[in-house]
C-alpha cells in the first residue's frame, strides 16, 4: 500500500507525462494522508542537515496538508469518514501543528507554512464541531499572546491567517479583551519605536485583519440559518465593502485603542530620510498600505470609528501622500496608495458626514451657506492646517497627474491606435491615470462646491507654466471633474470648451488627444443644465454654442498622421451626434438641427481622410490605419443616425460601406472564400455592415419614406449575411455585429424579411441554448492571466470538503447570449405577427436565460426579447394566425416574477430589475389588450396564477416603496450637494420606473381578472397600499400615486361590491391629492390626475360611497382644473379627466350629484369646452356617448350650441380617421345624426360661420361623414 515519503514527494516536485505521483498519492486514504504528512513535516523540521533540499519537500508537504485539512471540513457524503472520526483526526494534526510552530529555532519559512495549516485547522474544525472550533481558537490563540506580544511576525501572522480563514470562530470565541491582551505588547513596542518595518508591517496587518473578520462573521451572523455549512464558509469568504461606520462596534474600539500608534509609527517610517533611499523599506511600506486599503473597503468602523480616529488616519495618510517622489515610480505608487485610502475612507456616507459638517450649525444641504468648513475637510483640500499651501489631496492628485504621464512622446505617437481599450492602452501612464481617477473620487466624495474651487486654482497655477504635461493634465483634469460634479460644473462649462478648443490647436499630440478627449466628454456630460442653488441662471449648451467651432477642430483632426489623435477624432464625432444635454437623454441622437449644417463638411473631411485609404495596399493597412478606418465608419453611423432621412443627398457612401463589409471576401452564390482576414479585417466588416444598416435605416424614415432607396441594398446586405451565417466560419464578421445588422434589416424590412429568418434564427437559438462554459478546478492549477485573454472570468473559493477551488466562466459566452437576445428582441419587434411560427421555438430556447445565474445582462436581455416574442404571439393570434399566447402566458408570467423575486436590491441590480419588471408588465399589458376574433381574449391569466403573481409584485413594490423612502429621507443630510442631490434623484426616477412597471402589472392582472380579482385584491393590495392612500401614511408622491392607481382599478373593474367597499378609502385618497398646493411638479400632477380619474370611477360605480358634501367639494376642485385652457395647458390630461370627471359627477346619467346642483348650465359649458377627449380613449368613448346623450336628452340643445358641437364632432371624428379610437361606431353614427339635426335646425349662414372656423381636418371629416 502506498504511503508519503520523501521520495513521493520529490516525485511530484518533478512530474512526468500522465503525473502518476499525483495520482499514487490521490490513491492513499485520507486519514493516511494526514497522518502521514504531519509525520514527515516534523522529520523535515527537524532536519537541519539539508535545509536547502528539504525547503521544497516542506513546503510541498504542508500544501498537500493544508488541502487534506480543507477536505476533512467536509460533510461524510464528501470524506467518507464520520464528523467524530474527523474531528479526532483534525485533533491530532492540531497537537502536532501548534507544537511545531511553537518549537524554537525553526526557520521562519517553514513556521508560515505550518501557520496557514493551523489557520486551515481553527476553519475546518469549526465547520465540523463550532464548539470544538472555538475551544481550538482559544488554545491557538494563548500559545501566540507572548509571541504576538514580543512583535514575532510568525506569530503576528498566523493571528491574522486565523482572522483571515475563521472569521466566525475567531470572533464567537473571543472579544474585544481578548485582541487588546494579544496586542498590548506590540503597541508598546510601537509607541517606543523599537520595531522595525517588518514587525510593524505584522502588527498592521494582524490588526486590520481582524476588523475585516469582525465584518464577515457579522455579516454571516445577520444572514440568518444558512442551508448547510458550506454556504457559511462561502459567505465568510466574501471580500464585501462595508459602507457602514459603528463607533461602539468592537472593531472600532480595537482602532481607537491600538490604531494611533502604528499610524505614528508608520508616518515615521515613511517620512525618514533614509526610505526613499531603501527599495524593501518601500516595499514594506506599500505592503501595509494594502492592509490599510483591505481595511479601509471591509472594516472603515476600525479605522475610521470616531472623529479622533478618522483625523489621526487622514494626518498620517496625508503626510505619506505628501512625500516628494521626485518621478520615482515606487514612491508615487506608495503616495497614490495613501491618497486611495483617503478616497474610499471619504467615500463612506458616515465619514462623510465627518468630513462635511460645517462648524456652527448643521445646515439641511451642503449647498446652504454655512459659517465655516469643518477643519478636516479645510484640511484636505488645503493641506497644512489650511495655511493655503494648497498640497492637500488635488494639489498631490495634480501633481501625479504631471509627472506620471509618460515622457516619451515619440514611441506614444508611433503607437498604434488599438480597436479596444484606445483610452487607457498606454501602461507608462498607469500613474497618472490613477491619479486622475483619485481626483474625480475626491471630487465626488468632498463635493464640487468645496473642490471644484480648489481645483480652478491648480488649473490656473499648471497653465501658468506652458508645457505639455501641464496642459495634458488640466484637460485630464477637467474632464475628471465634469464627471464628478457634473451639476456644480455648469457655471465653468463655457470656459472649459474654451479651455478645451484652444488647446487643441497644439502641436503636441498628446494635448491634442486629451482635447478631444474633454471635447466628448462635454457632449456625452450627464448634465449640462443648471440646478437650483448653482449660480447659472440658464442651461450652459454645448452644442447649440460651439457646434462649428467644435466640429470644425474636430473635422482637422480626423486626417491626423497620429493614429490615436484620428481614432479618437472620429470617436469625438460620435460623441457629439449621440451624447444628451442632460441625464434622461444622455446617449440618445441629438436634434437634427444640431448636426444637418455639419454633416456635409464632416463626411469630406472623412472621404479625403481616414475613409481615403487604400485597403488594396498592404503597405497602407496596419493596425493603426484599420483602427481609424473603423472608427469614421463610426462616425459616419452616427451622422447618419442623427440626421435621419435628411441624409439621403450621402446615400452614395452605402457603395463604399458594403464594399468594406465583403473586404478580403470572395462571396459566389452560398459560399464565401476568405483571402484576407484577421482580428483587424473582422472588426472592419463588422462595422462596415453595422454601419451600412444604420444608414439604411435613417434615411428610410420612420414611416419608410425613403424605403424604396434602401431595400435593394438591405437585400444585398442580407445576401451577405446569409453566406456568411450559412458558411460555418465564425471569424468572418464578429456574430454580434452581424446578427445587430440583420436586425435593423428587419426593422425596415418588417415582413418581407421573414424569407432570411430560416437563415438568423438557427444562429440566433444556438447562441441561447450553447453550454455555457463553466469549470471548478483547483485553484493552483489555472492561469489567470491566459483567462483574461481567452475571454473567462475567474474567482477562488475555498469549499470544505474539496479544498481551494477556481471557478472560471466563459464571459464571451454571456455576452454573445445577451446580443442574441438584443437580436431576437429586434427581430420579434419588426416582424409582429409574421413572427408566429417562430414563437414557440423562441420561447424555449431563451426562457432558460431569464433565470441565467451568471449574468444580469442576459437575464435582463433575455426577459425584453420574449416580451417582445409573446406580443408577436398575441399579434399572430389576433389575426387568426397561430394561437399559443394562451399557452405561453402562465410560462412566462411566472418565469418573470419569480426571476424578479430573485434579483438583488442593490444598486448594480437596479437595471436588471427594470428590465425584467417592465417585460413583465409588457406580458401583463398584451395579455390583456389582444382580442381575438370572437372578442375574446387571445391570452387570459387564471385566478390562482393571477392570485401568485400578485403575492410576489406586492412584496416587491413594498421593498421598493422602502427603498424609496430611504433615498427621499437622505436627500434632506447635509452631507448631499447638488451634485450628490442630483445622483439621489437619478436613483429615485429608477425606483419610480421599476414601481410603475410593478403597479402596471397588478393593474393589468386586475383588469383581465375583472370581478374576480376582488379577494385577491383584498387580501395582498388593499391593507399594504392602503397606507399610501393618504399624505399622512408617507411623504412619498410616487407611492401615493401607486395607491390611488390601483384603487381606482378595483372600484372601475371588479365589480359593485368591490367598489362599494374600496371607495370610502379611495376617496380619502382623492381629497388629500386634489387639496395639494405648490408647485405643480410633474408628480403632483400626476397624483391629481389619478385622483380625478378615481372620483370619475366612484361617480359611476359606486356612487352611493360619495356624500354630498364630499362630493360638492371635490366638484369645485375638478372644475377649476377643468375650466384651463386646453390649448395652453401642461397639462392636457389632468384637464381632461377633470372634464369628463365632471361629467361623471353631474351630467350623465345616475351622476350622484345630479340631483344636487341645481344649474348645471357653467358645469356642461365647462364640458362641451374641453371636448373632445384625445388623450385616454376609454374616458373618450364614454364621454363623446354621454355627449350623445346629454344632446338626445335635451340636456344640451343643438340649436344652442352648434358652433361648439361642430367643434367636438370633426375632432372626433378627424381622430376616429387617422386610427384613435376615441369613439365608437356606434358613437359616430349619432354625431352624424347631431350634424343632420343642426343643419335642419340651424340656418345655412350660422352654420357655414361656424364651419368656416373649424381646422382643415375636421373640415374635411365633416364633409366624408355627410356625403
Amino acid at each position: 500500500m502506498a504511503s508519503v515519503s520523501r521520495d513521493l514527494l520529490d516525485a511530484m516536485l518533478a512530474p512526468t507525462p500522465g503525473r502518476p505521483a499525483e495520482e499514487t498519492f490521490r490513491t492513499i486514504p485520507l486519514p493516511n494522508r494526514v497522518r502521514e504528512l504531519l509525520s514527515i513535516i516534523g522529520e523535515l523540521y527537524l532536519d537541519a542537515t539539508n535545509a536547502a533540499g528539504n525547503a521544497g519537500r516542506c513546503m510541498l508537504a504542508a500544501v498537500l496538508l493544508r488541502r487534506d485539512i480543507i477536505a476533512l471540513a467536509g460533510n461524510e457524503a464528501l470524506t467518507g469518514l464520520k464528523p467524530s472520526i474527523s474531528l479526532a483526526i483534525m485533533g491530532e494534526a492540531a497537537d502536532a501543528l501548534v507544537g511545531m510552530f511553537g518549537r524554537e529555532g525553526a526557520p521562519s519559512d517553514r513556521r508560515r507554512q505550518i501557520g496557514h495549516c493551523i489557520a486551515e485547522l481553527c476553519n475546518s474544525i469549526s465547520l465540523v464541531s463550532a464548539d470544538t472550533g472555538k475551544e481550538f481558537v482559544k488554545t491557538v490563540l494563548s500559545k501566540l499572546q507572548p509571541g504576538c506580544n514580543a512583535m514575532d511576525p510568525m506569530c503576528l501572522k498566523l493571528l491574522s491567517d486565523i482572522a483571515d480563514r475563521s472569521p466566525v470562530a475567531l470572533w464567537s470565541s473571543c472579544n474585544t479583551d481578548v485582541f487588546i491582551a494579544l496586542l498590548r505588547g506590540s503597541v508598546e513596542k510601537v509607541k517606543k519605536k523599537n520595531c522595525t518595518m517588518e514587525q510593524l508591517e505584522s502588527s498592521v496587518r494582524a490588526l486590520c485583519q481582524i476588523g475585516i473578520a469582525y465584518e464577515r462573521a457579522k455579516r454571516v451572523a445577520e444572514g440568518g440559518e444558512r442551508s448547510n455549512e458550506i454556504e457559511r464558509a462561502l459567505l465568510a469568504q466574501l471580500q464585501e465593502r462595508c459602507t457602514n461606520v459603528d463607533s461602539d462596534s468592537p472593531a472600532s474600539q480595537l482602532g481607537q485603542l491600538l490604531l494611533p500608534a502604528a499610524l505614528d509609527a508608520l508616518t515615521s517610517f515613511a517620512t525618514s530620510s533614509s526610505t526613499s533611499t531603501q527599495a524593501s523599506q518601500v516595499n514594506i511600506l506599500s505592503t501595509c498600505m494594502s492592509h490599510f486599503s483591505a481595511c479601509s473597503e471591509q472594516c472603515p468602523s476600525l479605522l475610521a470609528g470616531n472623529d479622533q480616529a478618522l483625523t489621526a488616519l487622514l494626518r498620517s495618510f496625508m503626510a505619506i501622500a505628501q512625500i516628494p517622489s521626485l518621478e520615482d515610480e515606487e514612491i508615487a505608487a506608495l503616495r497614490l496608495s495613501a491618497l486611495e485610502i483617503v478616497a474610499t475612507i471619504s467615500s463612506v456616507p458616515q465619514i462623510k458626514r465627518m468630513l462635511l459638517k460645517p462648524v456652527g450649525k448643521s445646515p439641511t444641504s451642503v449647498a446652504q451657506p454655512c459659517d465655516q468648513p469643518s477643519p478636516m475637510l479645510q484640511y484636505l483640500i488645503q493641506g497644512n492646517e489650511g495655511n493655503g499651501d494648497q498640497k492637500g489631496v488635488l494639489f498631490v492628485c495634480a501633481e501625479l497627474i504631471v509627472t506620471g504621464a509618460d515622457d516619451d512622446l515619440e514611441t506614444w505617437a508611433e503607437d498604434p491606435a488599438l480597436i479596444l481599450n484606445s483610452e487607457s492602452s498606454w501602461d507608462n501612464d498607469c500613474i497618472a491615470l490613477h491619479a486622475e481617477a483619485l481626483l474625480e473620487s475626491f471630487v465626488e466624495n468632498l463635493g464640487g462646491a468645496s473642490t471644484l474651487p480648489a481645483v480652478f486654482q491648480l488649473v490656473d497655477l499648471l497653465l501658468a507654466t506652458p508645457s505639455w504635461r501641464n496642459q495634458r493634465a488640466v484637460l485630464s483634469m477637467l474632464e475628471r471633474c465634469l464627471a464628478a460634479a457634473p451639476v456644480t460644473f455648469v457655471p465653468h462649462i463655457s470656459a472649459t470648451v474654451d479651455a478645451a478648443l484652444n488647446l487643441i490647436q497644439s502641436d503636441n499630440v498628446r494635448v491634442q488627444y486629451q482635447a478631444l478627449q474633454l471635447i466628448g466628454s462635454l457632449c456625452c456630460a450627464n448634465t449640462v443644465e443648471s440646478e437650483e442653488g448653482v449660480t447659472s441662471d440658464c442651461p450652459v449648451l454645448v452644442r447649440e454654442n460651439y457646434a462649428a467651432q467644435i466640429l470644425e477642430s474636430v473635422a482637422r483632426h480626423v486626417s491626423s498622421p497620429c493614429t490615436k489623435v484620428a481614432a479618437h477624432a472620429c470617436l469625438t464625432i460620435v460623441s457629439y451626434c449621440r451624447g444628451g444635454n442632460g441625464r434622461d437623454d444622455c446617449l440618445l441622437p441629438i436634434d437634427q438641427d444640431l448636426v444637418l449644417p455639419h454633416v456635409g463638411t464632416l463626411l469630406e473631411s472623412l472621404k479625403t481622410g481616414p475613409l481615403a485609404v487604400d485597403l488594396s495596399q498592404p503597405n497602407s493597412i496596419n493596425e493603426g490605419t484599420v483602427t481609424v478606418l473603423i472608427r469614421a465608419i463610426g462616425a459616419v453611423a452616427c451622422l447618419a443616425n442623427a440626421s435621419g432621412p435628411a441624409f439621403l443627398p450621402h446615400y452614395s457612401i452605402m457603395s463604399g460601406l458594403t464594399s468594406c463589409a465583403t473586404f478580403g471576401l470572395e462571396i459566389a452564390g452560398q459560399t464565401v472564400t476568405v483571402s484576407k482576414n484577421g482580428h483587424e479585417m473582422a472588426m472592419l466588416r463588422g462595422s462596415a455592415i453595422e454601419a451600412a444598416t444604420i444608414v439604411g435605416q435613417a434615411i428610410s424614415g420612420e414611416e419608410g419614406e425613403n424605403v424604396g432607396t434602401y431595400v435593394n441594398d438591405a437585400g444585398h446586405i442580407m445576401t451577405i449575411a446569409s453566406t456568411i451565417l450559412n458558411s460555418g466560419i465564425s471569424d468572418i464578421i464578429p456574430m454580434d455585429q452581424l446578427l445587430a445588422a440583420c436586425a435593423r434589416v428587419a426593422a425596415v424590412m418588417e415582413g418581407q424579411y421573414v424569407q432570411y429568418m430560416p437563415s438568423v434564427l438557427p444562429h440566433l437559438l444556438n447562441k441561447a441554448t450553447e453550454k455555457l462554459d463553466v469549470s471548478v478546478t483547483n485553484a493552483d492549477e489555472s492561469n489567470s492571466s491566459v483567462e483574461e485573454e481567452d475571454g473567462f472570468e475567474g474567482y477562488s473559493v475555498s469549499v470544505p470538503g474539496m479544498g481551494q477551488k477556481k471557478i472560471r466562466i466563459n464571459t464571451t459566452q454571456l455576452e454573445e447570449k445577451a446580443q442574441s437576445a438584443r437580436a431576437l428582441y429586434e427581430h420579434a419587434r419588426s416582424l409582429g405577427a409574421d413572427f408566429g411560427p417562430f414563437v414557440e421555438v423562441s420561447v424555449n430556447s431563451f426562457l432558460p436565460l431569464v433565470n441565467c445565474e451568471y449574468s444580469g445582462d442576459v437575464r435582463a436581455t433575455a426577459a425584453q426579447a420574449l416580451c417582445q416574442v409573446f406580443k408577436a404571439a398575441c399579434l399572430a393570434a389576433s389575426n387568426g394566425r397561430q394561437n399559443n399566447a394562451q399557452e405561453l402566458l402562465p410560462v412566462l408570467a411566472t418565469a418573470l416574477a419569480k426571476q424578479l423575486e430573485a434579483e438583488g436590491d442593490d444598486d448594480i441590480d437596479h437595471e436588471n430589475r427594470f428590465a425584467i419588471a417592465d417585460a413583465l408588465s409588457e406580458v401583463m399589458y398584451d395579455s390583456f389588450t389582444h382580442t381575438g376574433a370572437n372578442g375574446g381574449r387571445v391570452a387570459q391569466i387564471t385566478v390562482s396564477a393571477g392570485r401568485a403573481l400578485t403575492d410576489v409584485v406586492m412584496s416587491l413594490i413594498k421593498t421598493c416603496l422602502s427603498r424609496r423612502s430611504t433615498l427621499i429621507s437622505e436627500m434632506g443630510d447635509y452631507s448631499f450637494d447638488n451634485d450628490q442631490i442630483a445622483r439621489c434623484e437619478d436613483k429615485i426616477q429608477a425606483e419610480s420606473d421599476y414601481l410603475t412597471h410593478l403597479v402596471d402589472s397588478v393593474g393589468y392582472s386586475m383588469k383581465s381578472l375583472g370581478q374576480q380579482y376582488a379577494p385577491i385584491f383584498a387580501q395582498y393590495v388593499a391593507e399594504p397600499l392602503g397606507v399610501y392612500l393618504n399624505s399622512s401614511g408617507t411623504s412619498d408622491l410616487r407611492a401615493r400615486l401607486s395607491a390611488v392607481c390601483l384603487f381606482d382599478d378595483v372600484v372601475e373593474h371588479c365589480g359593485a361590491q368591490a367598489a362599494s367597499t374600496f371607495a370610502p378609502m379611495l376617496l380619502s385618497g382623492i381629497r388629500d391629492a386634489l387639496n395639494e398646493d405648490g408647485v405643480m411638479d410633474g408628480d403632483i400632477v400626476e397624483l391629481k390626475q389619478a385622483a380625478i380619474y378615481g372620483l370619475s370611477q366612484v361617480a359611476r360605480h359606486a356612487p352611493a360611497a360619495l356624500p354630498p358634501d364630499v362630493g360638492q367639494d371635490l366638484l369645485a376642485k375638478a372644475y377649476i382644473i377643468a375650466d384651463s385652457n386646453k390649448e395652453t395647458t401642461a397639462n392636457l390630461s389632468l384637464v381632461e379627466n377633470a372634464v369628463s370627471c365632471i361629467a361623471a359627477l353631474t351630467l350623465f346619467e345616475g351622476a350622484p350629484l345630479a340631483r344636487v346642483v341645481a344649474d348645471k348650465s357653467p358645469l356642461a359649458r365647462v364640458f362641451l369646452k374641453g371636448l373632445p377627449l384625445e388623450q385616454d380613449f376609454d374616458e373618450a368613448k364614454i364621454c363623446h356617448e354621454g355627449l350623445c346623450d346629454l344632446v338626445d336628452n335635451d340636456q344640451i340643445k343643438a340649436r344652442e350650441e352648434y358652433s361648439s358641437l361642430l367643434r367636438i364632432i370633426g375632432g372626433v371624428l378627424s381622430m376616429v380617421g387617422e386610427g384613435d379610437a376615441v369613439a365608437s361606431e356606434t358613437t359616430c353614427v349619432r354625431l352624424v345624426g347631431i350634424l343632420n339635426a343642426i343643419q335642419a335646425s340651424v340656418g345655412g349662414s350660422e352654420v357655414n360661420a361656424a364651419f368656416a372656423t373649424l381646422s382643415p381636418e375636421s373640415q374635411q371629416a365633416i364633409v366624408a361623414a355627410m356625403q
